[in-house]
């Protein structure tokens, strides 16, 4: 064992660095609704229920293809108890699992110089969109692990087919835990990957390999089949469907594309102009090579995720990126330096443009992103030290300490990142009101939800809500009460106690005439009750 740790201790040092940034703080702050406390409740009904078929929040039915993630995270709060922690320890847990595929997938063979893996793992670190799923619970960082996973196991398929069984599993499972694009995006990827390239034994292997097609019609087809039995009305969200953007939405479509592949833009670039550039000559063997079909997948699973509108899913392109990348910078590194040069330019000035120019009047009109203020300029300032260090070690060629000081910044920044959350969180949790309401409610108590919808309600007090005078959550199955003040004073009336959450300046359109007891006022919040 001591000569295990010897041998890696850099690699365990990269490790616990990875597992200490990604895990720190993921249960320190409220759940953000209505993301988090969707999954968050459906999760909590699981495994207080134990009815793992029909997803539900409270006595309302919720719809989604996720049902695996669901799964997962009813198992954590079985294991870890009642927090937050327990229902976001899987997208964590995902993040470094992405990681990892990137670096797996960088190095094809173990000849190969470890510093590719190195790069990529790096890099895919520290990218925006990588670290943000894995904060939040939702199916997105468990989705782009398996799907990376699996891209990952058909690159090294090419030194030893049984890596397919590493593909074929991961592919089932991201079927189970996401939906149907985790099953047919990585079966398209190899598909036009093959048409494009004439790399006719790639697809062979792949779709006639005995023990992968085997894994994979078995086990999706008796999901499937236990879904149909179960509860077939859950089949429909499985389906794909298309999103409709408007002006505004393809501008945030944009700018999120952006920030997702903060800080290395400019190299990014650079890297799939140069796969692309060099596909098309005789003198690169690398008309069928990894980092094509790399480059297939980013693009077929971001297209995918703009699509069909979940944004978040483009996360599921970022392993590969990262692997294009690794694999470009230590090419270049031996070979290409001035690749680096035009890469450090570019990077340099869309970080300029977009830190310093597009940030400032992104929190000047969102107002959530101007609560976390006092964590996005220390940000911008350890990106300042980013920018820095790379045109530094640039242009004085020194390899060695770019590799390590570049990198090793660009992780830096992750580290106020955490307090983004917290402070995001304050603006859309509901966690102190919901501890307090956890605390207090007895018996057949109600509580109302007057102006507001927090699906989290559920996750914090483990009782239903009534919605009033709200819009409904999309996905969640709710009835919509009567709006006029006959709604709340029918409640309100009871023998029994009620509880009243609405926000703060709604106070003055309270219709309830008496017995009002202010009991807390937390988050932009008022909790009343009646008694």
């Amino acid at each position: 064992m001591r000569n295990f740790i010897l041998k890696n201790r850099k690699l365990l040092l990269f490790a616990a660095f990875l597992f200490w940034i990604y895990f720190r703080g993921i249960g320190d702050h409220g759940l953000i609704d209505p993301v988090e406390g969707i999954n968050a409740s459906i999760a909590l009904h699981m495994s207080a229920g134990n009815n793992y078929f029909v997803p539900k929040i409270g006595a309302s039915l919720a719809s989604g293809c996720t049902m695996g993630t669901w799964w997962l995270m009813a198992a954590a709060l079985k294991i870890f108890g009642w927090s937050e922690f327990a229902v976001r320890f899987w997208s964590a847990l995902s993040g470094l699992g992405m990681i990892l595929a990137s670096a797996l997938s960088a190095r094809r063979y173990p000849s190969e110089n470890s510093r590719k893996s190195w790069l990529a793992s790096s890099v895919c670190a520290s990218m925006i969109l990588c670290f943000t799923v894995s904060q939040i619970s939702s199916s997105h960082a468990i989705y782009s692990c398996l799907t990376a996973m699996a891209m990952a196991g058909i690159i090294k398929s090419k030194q030893n087919k049984k890596f397919l069984i590493m593909s074929h599993v991961s592919i089932t499972l991201a079927f189970i835990t996401h939906g149907a694009s985790g099953l047919f995006l990585p079966f398209l990827a190899v598909i036009i990957y093959s048409v494009l390239c004439e790399d006719w034994d790639l697809m062979r292997d792949f779709f006639t390999w005995p023990g992968g097609i085997v894994i994979t019609i078995l086990f999706s087809g008796l999901y499937f089949l236990l879904l149909m039995l179960i509860n077939p009305h859950i089949i429909f969200y499985m389906i794909c469907r298309g999103h409709n953007y408007t002006l505004g939405g393809i501008q945030g479509i944009i700018f999120f594309v952006l920030m997702s592949l903060t800080p290395f833009h400019g190299f990014v670039i650079q890297a799939a102009y140069e796969v692309l550039h060099d596909s098309n000559t005789e003198h690169y063997p690398a008309k069928k090579s990894p980092e094509l079909f790399m480059l297939i997948w980013a693009v077929i699973f971001g297209g995918a995720a703009i699509i069909s509108g979940n944004i978040l899913a483009m996360s599921a392109m970022i392993p590969a990126l990262s692997a294009i990348l690794g694999r470009r910078l230590d090419y270049w590194f031996n070979e290409k330096f001035s690749s680096i040069r035009y890469s450090t330019m570019m990077n340099f000035l869309i970080l300029i443009i977009l830190l310093y120019a597009v940030v400032p009047v992104t929190v000047k009109y969102f107002p959530a992103v101007r609560g976390s203020l006092m964590s996005l300029i220390p940000y911008e300032i350890l990106m300042g030290l980013f920018i820095f260090a790379n045109w530094y070690y640039t242009r004085t060629k020194q390899i060695k300490k770019w590799i390590r000081n570049v990198s090793g910044a660009a992780l830096l920044c992750l580290m106020p990142l955490a307090g983004v959350f917290n402070l995001t969180a304050e603006n859309y949790s509901m966690r102190e009101t919901g501890l307090k309401l956890r605390e207090i409610i007895k018996g057949n108590e109600t509580v109302l939800q007057y102006g507001v919808n927090y699906p989290s309600v559920y996750f914090y007090t483990l009782r239903n809500s009534n919605i009033i005078e709200a819009e409904l959550t999309p996905g969640i199955e709710e009835k919509k009460f009567r709006t006029d003040a006959s709604s709340i004073n029918a409640y309100w009336n009871r023998n029994e106690r009620v509880f009243l959450l609405m926000p703060v300046d709604k106070r003055t359109s309270l219709s309830v005439k008496k017995n009002i007891f202010h009991i807390l006022e937390a988050e932009g919040l008022l909790l009343l009750s009646n008694k």
